[in-house]
């Protein structure tokens, strides 16, 4: 998706190489693209909230009906070392609704917070993860705040947009704050939702 590249350059980012990414995501030790979400993100409590999850963590890269541009912003806002991740997915409205944005605002307001917990080398490994409604941006948003074990470890932005969506992570505790994080996000999704508008 060559409109990822327009989009990030100007930020200092990069789109990377979508096939490479694929491959590298599907030799992961991970279910195979068929398996429900669950499998990938582990249990969720409550489990009626399983349609949300942590940052860039879900099976789109693996599903080839889908258009999947990667991308990464570094040293955001010049503040030093802070990374964006962000992917872009372009499908059938239906199909990205089904993926990530299979909703109501009741439910969310039920899984303002919730758990997941994905298995590690370690064992099981869980996630507190905060919902919060997202700004005003295409036809659904939702901003998430991640922690593990008490400490907030990432941020992020979820948006739909008719035929496009976004998923988009930052690390807390680096260069970028919270703050700046959510702040660039949002600036970035609306230029890609303003980019897909305009080709």
């Amino acid at each position: 998706m060559a409109i990822s590249s327009k989009v990030l350059e100007p930020h200092g980012g990069r789109a990377e190489d979508t096939a490479m990414a694929r491959t590298s995501y599907a030799l992961m030790t991970q279910p195979p693209a068929s398996a429900p979400a669950s499998s990938l993100l582990g249990p969720t409590e409550p489990a009626e909230c399983s349609v949300f999850h942590r940052s860039w963590q879900h099976e789109a890269q693996l599903d080839l009906s889908m258009g999947f541009a990667l991308g990464e912003v570094f040293n955001a806002r010049d503040q030093g070392n802070g990374t964006i991740l962000i992917d872009v997915r372009s499908a059938p409205r239906d199909t990205l609704v089904k993926a990530d944005f299979d909703y109501s605002q009741e439910l969310m307001v039920r899984c303002a917070t919730l758990g997941q917990m994905p298995s590690a080398a370690g064992g099981p490994q869980k996630f507190t993860i905060q919902l919060r409604p997202g700004p005003d941006i295409g036809e659904k948003a939702y901003v998430t705040k991640q922690f593990f074990n008490g400490n907030v470890t990432g941020v992020g932005l979820r948006v739909l947009a008719g035929t496009v969506s976004l998923d988009m992570g930052s690390n807390t505790g680096m260069a970028i704050s919270e703050e700046e994080a959510r702040s660039l996000m949002s600036q970035i999704a609306q230029e890609f939702i303003d980019a897909a508008r305009n080709q």
